[in-house]
């Protein structure tokens, strides 16, 4: 009987144990104790901005065109956050050359400092231009959680998903990243997503009609790279094209002003101007202008890059281009105006087909270039 009642001890205690370390499984980190249904999909993900971890701001226009992960963690976690940035550090390494990006949100900002952060992502051999660690105030970051990805969030208390977002900015899917099947699952999503991005056409950013409309006559001043005073009467008997930009833009601005450089190597000698009209005033000034000016070989008698009063320039893109032009936001599109400064049409520097259909008007317009005189012709003259 002793021995019976021991052995039944035993037993219970086994149980008891088992039990235990099933539920040990099942929630390895009582921080983690969160409920969530999974967010909804197909869901534009709205602007936001956060400091990175050298304590600069950085915001949502940093991933136009970009296929990015999104997740949220704390550093002070001992188990499952680090497993999670492990499920991280293995995507970086597959989809970095691909331009996919990844943007770890803390969820315990009094702690996560830049420069706490700026340690942590050394763990997990984050590359700063691909993968960053973001922090800012508690109330910002869930309202990005809840609003923004719609996962369920608090202090030191996150979702443990991958958001997914498509190079349009769009919310696809979420995936658990602790789940052998939806890390899988997320891996294919992504590649996906990469092969969408080089097979969809490109979106301009603005909610406008793609058309504009009938444009009323309107000039306007601005001040140029130079520090000189731009009027648009200026151009008054030329052709000239007209476009807006930001400098920090990583994107749409260099493609669009690398196509605006061919024209200006093919036709500044046949009498076209350009002028670019930045729509971040507060960030470009006249010394930023210029030398974002230089990278594109932009000739100083021919190439006006403005800036100025913000309300001008939204005023400018309404009343003169009839155009939508907010903060950071704007068309891809040169306008073409002509010699009585009026707009005669305008075409997207991302689609080919209206850039041939800019060039063939353009040499209908302009004048020839005229060849300089050869030494030989010169010297008959002389004769």
């Amino acid at each position: 009987m002793f021995f019976t009642a021991l052995l039944c001890l035993f037993m219970g205690l086994m149980i008891i144990w088992f039990a235990m370390n099933n539920q040990n499984k099942n929630n390895p980190d009582p921080s983690h104790n969160i409920t969530e249904n999974a967010p909804p999909k197909d869901v534009q993900v709205q602007p936001f901005e956060l400091i990175d971890t050298q304590g600069k701001p950085y915001d949502f226009s940093q991933l136009d065109n970009q296929v990015w992960v999104a997740s949220f963690f704390f550093s002070t976690c001992p188990a499952k956050c680090r497993m999670q940035n492990e499920k991280v550090a293995l995507l970086q390494e597959q989809f970095a050359d691909q331009g996919v990006k990844f943007v770890s949100i803390t969820c315990d900002p009094d702690t996560d400092t830049p420069e706490v952060l700026s340690q942590y992502a050394k763990i997990f051999g984050a590359k700063p231009e691909t993968w960053a660690f973001l922090t800012g105030k508690m109330e910002t970051i869930k309202k990005l959680a809840t609003k923004n990805f719609k996962v369920a969030f608090a202090k030191q208390s996150h979702s443990d998903r991958l958001i997914v977002i498509d190079s349009q900015g769009k919310l696809r899917d979420t995936f658990h990243s602790l789940q052998p099947a939806e890390f899988s699952a997320a891996n294919k999503l992504i590649t996906t997503l990469l092969k969408e991005k080089v097979d969809a056409p490109k979106v301009e950013p603005t909610a406008e009609s793609d058309i504009p409309t009938e444009q009323k006559m309107f000039d306007f001043e601005l001040t140029e790279r130079s520090r000189d005073p731009f009027k648009s009467t200026s151009l008054e008997g030329k052709y000239w094209l007209g476009s807006f930009f930001f400098t920090a833009c990583p994107s749409i601005c260099v493609i669009q002003n690398l196509e605006v450089a061919k024209l200006q190597t093919e036709y500044v000698d046949r009498g076209l101007n350009f002028v670019s009209i930045t729509c971040d005033p507060e960030n470009d000034t006249t010394e930023v202008l210029s030398v974002y000016a230089d990278r594109f070989g932009a000739k100083e008698d021919a190439w006006y890059f403005c800036t100025g009063d913000y309300d001008e320039i939204e005023n400018i893109g309404h009343n003169f281009f009839n155009i939508l032009v907010e903060h950071k936001v704007h068309s891809d599109r040169v306008f073409l105006v002509d010699p009585e400064g009026k707009v005669l049409d305008s075409f997207r520097t991302q689609e080919e087909d209206q850039m041939i259909d800019l060039r063939e008007m353009l040499d209908e317009l302009l004048p020839a270039a005229v060849e300089p005189a050869s030494t030989e012709t010169e010297s008959k003259e002389e004769n």
